[in-house]
C-alpha cells in the first residue's frame, strides 16, 4: 500500500499524519491506531452488493411476458370470466416460483467471496501476539504466518526464511512458489511450508482477492433466451394488434354490434398472445436441469442451459481441469551407471522425509518411490543424517545419508541442471547430453531435475535427469476431440508459464498458437499488425494471465460473437466465469468460483460439461420446437379470422338464412349484447378459450419429448425458427380457410327456394321442403333429411378443425424430418391424445353444455369428415412443405458454418505439426552440438526444477550457432508448412464466399 494512501486525511486523522506506512516489528500496532485505521479503511471484508429477497422474487412478475398476462387477467377480472382469470393467475404464479426457486442461488458470488475469507489470524498488537478476527486487519499490522495457515490480507514478508506458498487459486500456477523477505503474498494463499512474519499491505477491497470480487459484482448479463423470447413475444404481440384492429374495423363497418365485436377482438388478442411461452420454456429447462444434478451438473441459473446449447467457444482453465493439479514423473534421463528407479530412489533420499508440508517435487518423487514396496522398504533402511534445504543461491537440495544395515554414509543431491553438472566436473560428452536433454524439456514445459550422489571416494558422480510435469487428465484430450466434433472451439486460459500451456496443448492436440499477457500491451498488439481481437479470436490459448486478462478474453471473444464458456476453479477464475454466457465452476472448485459460475460440476474433468451440452441441445431443442408451433398457432388464428372475416363475409350471408345467424344476447367485457344475425363468421368467446387452454396446457408436456441432440452448437436461428413456423402456419391457415369454404357451401342457401335441401320453417314462408342435397359433402357433412349444414355445426366443424391442426402442428414441429421419424416422447403422447379425445368430445356434445354457445353438436360422420381433412392436411404440411423449408435453408445457410469449423480446426492440427517439426529440429540441432550456449544463463524455478521460460523457438538459431546453412530436413519441413498454410488459405476463402452467398 502506498505511502501517500496511508497518510490521506481523514476523520480519526485530519491532519493525515498519524498514519505510519507500517506498524514497529517489535511491537505492532497499538490497539487505538489499529481503531483509527480501521475506522478509515474498514473491515477486511468485501463490499457485498445486497439484494432484497421480496424485491427479487417481485421482479419475476415484471417484465414483458408478465405483462401480458396481467393484461389479460384484468380483461378477464372486468368481464367476470372467472375459470379464465384463475388460469391465467396460476400460469403468472406457476412462471414466477420455478424461475424464483430455480435461480434463487445465482448471484451469490460475492457472499461466497466474503465467506472464504479466513475468520482468524495471529497478530500482534501493542508488543503481544494475539488471535483475532481476521476482519479486524488493518494495513499496517503484523502478522505470523506458518504452515497450513491461509493468509488473512495482502501483505509483505518480513525478515527470515523463505516461504513456500500455494497460490493455485490465485494465480493458476501448479507448483507451490518460494516468497523470499520483501515479497508480496497475497489474501487466499496457502502456507505449505515455513513461518515468517509479514506487515498487512492491503485490506479487503484493495487486496488481489478483492479487485477479483469486484469484477464480479460489476457484472450484469442478460441471458439470451430472455432477449430471443422478448423478441418472438414482441414480434407476435405487434402482428398480433395489427390484424385483431383490422378484424374490429371490418366487423364494425359491417354492421356487427359494437360491444360483441370488442368481446371477440378482446379474447382473440389474448389467445395470439404466447401466454405460456415463458412456462413451458421455464419448466422445460427445470426438468432437463433436474437430469442434469443427476449428472452431476448443478445448474445455478435456468437460462445457462439455454445457452450451453450454443456454446461454440470454451476458455478452460488448465490447473486442476485439463491437468490433474498433480506432478508426476516422466521417463528419467540417466547418465551414469544405474537403472532409471535407482536414479528415482537416490532423488527420494535428498527430499525431506515428512508426515506433512512436504513440497511438491519432494513429495512426487518420495511418492514415485514409495509405490514400490521394495523400493519404500529400502528406503527406510536410511537414516538422515543432515539435511540442507533448497535456497535460492545454493538452488538444490543435499541429504548426508546412512544405510543402517551396511553403516555406509554418503550424500546425495537433486536441483539445478547446470549446478549439479558443476559440483560433478563431468564429461563434454556428458555435458552435452545433459544440456541437450533440458532444452529439449525446457522447450516442452518440462521442469528438469539434476540428480548426484558422492562415491567411496567422497566425488560427486551426476546420475541423470528427472523430468517433471503436470500431467493432463486421462479424458482430457478425448474430451476436447468431442467437442471440437461438436463444434465447440476449446482455448486454455492459465496463469502458468507459457512454455508448460505450450506443451499442455500440444499433448491434447490444442493447437500451440499461445499468448501470454503481453499481448494486452499495446505495443505488441501495433508489432503484431491486428486488431486485438482478432489476435484473441486466433491463440489457442493465453499463459501468464490474471483475472484482469481472463475476464477482458472472454469479454473480446463474446463481442466476436462467440457464446463463450468458461471452466476455472479458483478465485483467479471468479471474475471470467460471471462475464462469461456460461461460467463453469469445475470439481473440487472454490467457494468464490462455485458462486461466480452459471454450472457447478460435481465430478472432475470436462468429460461431465460435454455431456451437459449434449443434454442442454436436447432441452434447447424441446425449447425451440415448441417456439416453432407457438408462433405457428399464434398465425394459424389470426390470419384465418382476419381471412373469414375479409373473404368469406359474402359466402356466409348467401349460404345460411338470418334465422340460423343469429347469436344469443350475451354479456361482453362492455355490456350487454343483444340478439342478432352475424353478417361475418367468427366463433364463440368460449371456443376460443378452449382452444388457447387445452393446447397451451397440455403442450408442457413437450418438455419432456423425445429429441436428438445436434451436432453443432445451436443458435437462435430466427430466420429458419419464423421461416418454418410461417410455413406451418399458412399451412393452417389455407387448410382451416378450405374446410370453412366447404362448410359454407353445404348451407342451405341464403333464400328460400334457391337452394337444395331447405326447409319452409327456416325462412318463415309457406311451402314444402325442396329435394334434399345429395353428394360427397352432402352425405359426409348435410343431415339425413336435407343434405345441408347449419350454421351452429358450421361454428361446432370449424373450431373441431382448429384445435385438432393446432396440436397436430407439434408433430410436425418436433422434427426436421419426417413426423414419424421419431418417436414422440410418452408424455407428450399422452397429452395429444388427451386433447385429441376432449376436443372430439366437447365437439360431439357442445350443445348439451349450453345453448348460449351458438354451437351444435357434431354427428359421427362430420366429425370423421373433419378428422379426414385435418390428417390430409397435416401430410401436406409435413413431408412436403416443412421439409422444403429446411431443405432450402440448409442448403444457403449451414454449409458456410461447417466450412468455418473445419478451417479452425485444421488451423489447430497445423499448429501442432508446426510445433512437433520444430520440437524435432531442435533435438536434431542439439545434439549435433549447439546445445551448451543455450543453458548457461537461464534462471531455475524454486525448487531446482529447472527453467520454464521458452527460448527463442525457431530451428534457425541453431543454424547459427553451428555456422550452417538450413539442411534439407529444414527445407523439406518449410515446404510442408507452406503447403498447410495454402490449404488453411483455400478453406478460408471457401468461407468468405459462402458468406457472401449467405448475406
Amino acid at each position: 500500500l502506498s505511502e501517500s494512501l496511508l497518510n490521506r486525511p481523514s476523520a480519526a486523522n485530519p491532519e493525515g499524519t498519524g498514519f505510519n506506512s507500517m506498524a514497529p516489528i517489535a511491537t505492532g500496532l497499538s490497539e487505538q491506531e489499529a481503531a483509527e485505521r480501521l475506522a478509515f479503511f474498514g473491515r477486511n471484508a468485501l463490499e457485498e452488493k445486497k439484494t432484497n429477497i421480496l424485491l427479487k422474487f417481485l421482479g419475476y412478475f415484471w417484465g414483458p411476458m408478465p405483462i401480458m398476462i396481467w393484461i389479460a387477467s384484468i380483461i378477464e377480472l372486468i368481464n367476470e370470466s372467472w375459470p379464465d382469470l384463475g388460469v391465467l393467475l396460476l400460469l403468472q404464479l406457476i412462471n414466477g416460483l420455478v424461475g424464483f426457486v430455480e435461480e434463487k442461488n445465482a448471484g451469490n458470488a460475492i457472499a461466497a467471496l466474503k465467506a472464504s475469507l479466513t475468520p482468524r489470524c495471529t497478530v500482534k498488537r501493542e508488543g503481544r501476539w494475539k488471535n483475532m478476527d481476521a476482519g479486524l486487519l488493518v494495513p499496517g499490522d503484523v502478522i505470523n504466518l506458518k504452515l497450513g495457515d491461509i493468509m488473512p490480507a495482502d501483505c509483505k514478508l518480513l525478515e527470515g526464511a523463505p516461504l513456500s506458498v500455494d497460490q493455485a487459486a490465485l494465480t493458476g500456477e501448479s507448483l507451490p512458489v518460494t516468497l523470499y523477505p520483501g515479497d508480496f503474498g497475497k489474501m487466499g494463499a496457502t502456507v505449505k511450508r515455513g513461518e515468517l512474519e509479514a506487515h498487512v499491505t492491503a485490506t479487503g477491497k484493495n487486496t488481489f482477492f478483492g479487485k477479483a470480487a469486484a469484477m464480479v459484482n460489476s457484472v450484469e448479463n442478460v441471458s439470451r433466451f430472455q432477449k430471443i423470447l422478448f423478441k418472438i413475444s414482441m414480434c407476435l404481440l405487434s402482428l398480433a394488434v395489427v390484424i385483431v384492429t383490422t378484424i374490429m374495423i371490418i366487423l364494425l363497418s359491417e354492421g356487427v354490434n359494437l360491444l360483441r365485436t370488442l368481446a371477440i377482438c378482446v379474447v382473440l388478442m389474448v389467445s395470439s398472445i404466447p401466454i405460456a411461452m415463458q412456462v413451458v420454456s421455464t419448466s422445460t429447462m427445470a426438468v432437463g436441469a433436474r437430469k442434469l444434478a443427476d449428472m452431476g451438473v448443478i445448474v445455478a441459473r435456468l437460462g445457462a442451459i439455454e445457452e450451453m446449447a450454443g456454446m461454440n467457444m470454451l476458455c478452460s482453465d488448465k490447473t486442476g481441469t485439463l491437468t490433474q493439479n498433480k506432478l508426476k514423473l516422466y521417463e528419467p534421463i540417466v547418465v551414469a551407471d544405474v537403472t532409471a528407479r535407482e536414479l528415482i530412489f537416490y532423488a527420494a533420499l535428498a527430499a525431506k522425509r515428512m508426515e506433512e508440508g512436504q513440497d511438491a517435487i519432494d513429495f512426487c518423487v518420495t511418492k514415485d518411490c514409495q509405490s514400490e514396496p521394495e523400493m519404500a522398504k529400502r528406503l527406510e533402511d536410511f537414516e538422515e543424517l543432515e539435511f540442507i534445504p533448497f535456497d535460492p543461491t545454493s538452488k538444490k537440495t543435499v541429504a548426508t545419508v546412512k544405510s543402517l544395515s551396511t553403516g555406509k554414509v554418503f550424500k546425495t543431491c537433486k536441483g539445478m541442471c547446470n549446478i549439479v553438472l558443476d559440483m560433478c566436473n563431468p564429461t563434454q560428452a556428458t555435458r552435452t547430453r545433459v544440456v541437450g536433454a533440458v532444452q529439449e524439456l525446457a522447450d516442452r514445459g518440462y521442469r528438469a531435475l539434476g540428480v548426484a550422489k558422492t562415491n567411496d571416494a567422497g566425488d560427486w558422480v551426476f546420475l541423470g535427469v528427472l523430468s517433471l510435469f503436470d500431467p493432463p487428465r486421462e479424458d482430457t484430450k478425448e474430451t476436447i476431440h468431442k467437442a471440437v466434433s461438436m463444434g465447440i472451439q476449446v482455448k486454455m486460459v492459465t496463469g502458468d508459464q507459457t512454455a508448460i500451456a505450450k506443451e499442455t496443448c500440444r499433448s491434447l492436440g490444442m493447437g500451440t498458437e499461445i499468448l501470454d499477457s503481453g499481448v494486452f500491451h499495446s505495443g505488441e498488439v501495433e508489432d503484431r499488425g491486428a486488431s486485438l481481437h482478432d489476435i484473441v479470436k486466433d491463440a489457442h490459448g493465453f499463459a501468464e494471465v490474471y483475472p484482469e486478462h481472463k475476464f477482458k478474453i472472454v469479454k473480446m471473444l463474446m463481442d466476436s460473437g462467440y457464446t463463450c464458456g468458461m471452466t476455472g476453479d479458483g478465485v483467479n477464475d471468479a471474475p471470467a466465469l460471471k462475464r462469461a454466457q456460461i461460467g463453469i465452476a469445475v470439481e473440487g472448485a472454490t467457494d468464490a468460483a462455485r458462486a461466480a459460475a452459471d454450472i457447478v460440476l460435481t465430478d472432475p474433468g470436462l468429460k461431465t460439461i460435454i455431456d451437459a451440452i449434449y443434454r442442454a441441445r436436447k432441452i434447447f431443442a424441446r425449447v425451440r420446437n415448441y417456439c416453432i408451433y407457438r408462433i405457428s398457432a399464434t398465425l394459424q388464428l389470426v390470419f384465418f379470422f382476419f381471412f373469414a372475416v375479409v373473404g368469406f363475409k359474402t359466402a356466409v350471408q348467401n349460404n345460411f338464412p338470418d334465422s340460423m345467424r343469429e347469436v344469443a344476447a350475451a354479456k361482453t367485457l362492455f355490456g350487454e349484447s343483444p340478439e342478432e344475425a352475424e353478417t361475418v363468421f367468427t366463433l364463440p368467446v368460449m371456443a376460443l378459450v378452449a382452444i388457447t387452454l387445452l393446447n397451451d396446457g397440455l403442450i408442457i408436456s413437450i418438455c419432456k419429448d423425445k429429441v436428438v441432440a445436434a451436432q453443432k452448437p445451436q443458435e437462435w436461428e430466427l430466420k429458419e425458427i419464423f421461416a418454418v413456423a410461417c410455413a406451418l402456419g399458412f399451412c393452417l391457415i389455407a387448410e382451416n380457410c378450405s374446410l370453412l369454404l366447404i362448410g359454407l357451401y353445404a348451407g342451405p342457401g341464403a333464400t328460400a327456394g334457391t337452394h337444395c335441401g331447405q326447409e319452409a320453417s327456416w325462412y318463415g314462408v309457406p311451402g314444402e321442403d325442396t329435394v334434399p342435397c345429395t353428394g360427397f359433402i352432402a352425405d359426409w357433412l348435410g343431415d339425413d333429411k336435407n343434405g345441408t349444414i347449419t350454421y351452429r355445426e358450421l361454428k361446432t366443424l370449424i373450431y373441431l378443425s382448429l384445435s385438432v391442426s393446432g396440436f397436430m402442428t407439434v408433430l410436425a414441429a418436433r422434427t426436421r424430418g419426417a413426423f414419424f421419424s421419431r418417436r414422440m416422447g410418452y408424455l407428450l403422447m399422452s397429452a395429444t391424445i388427451v386433447a385429441f379425445i376432449v376436443t372430439t368430445t366437447l365437439a360431439l356434445n357442445v350443445g348439451n353444455i349450453s345453448n348460449d354457445l351458438d354451437m351444435d353438436n357434431l354427428r359421427g360422420k362430420q366429425v370423421a369428415f373433419v378428422w379426414g381433412f385435418v390428417i390430409c392436411g397435416f401430410l401436406i404440411q409435413d413431408l412436403i412443405v416443412k421439409r422444403a423449408i429446411y431443405a432450402a435453408y440448409d442448403l444457403y445457410y449451414n454449409s458456410a458454418e461447417e466450412i468455418k469449423n473445419g478451417v479452425d480446426y485444421m488451423h489447430a492440427i497445423v499448429s501442432n505439426q508446426i510445433e512437433e517439426e520444430r520440437l524435432t529440429m531442435r533435438r536434431t540441432s542439439v545434439t549435433a552440438g549447439g546445445g551448451a550456449a543455450a543453458v548457461s544463463g537461464g534462471v531455475f524455478a524454486d525448487g531446482g526444477a529447472g527453467p520454464v521460460v521458452s527460448r527463442p523457438g525457431s530451428y534457425e538459431r541453431y543454424s547459427n550457432l553451428r555456422g550452417e546453412k538450413r539442411s534439407s530436413s529444414e527445407l523439406l519441413m518449410e515446404k510442408k508448412l507452406l503447403k498447410l498454410e495454402e490449404e488453411l488459405a483455400l478453406l478460408r476463402e471457401e468461407v468468405a464466399r459462402k458468406k457472401d452467398k449467405k448475406k
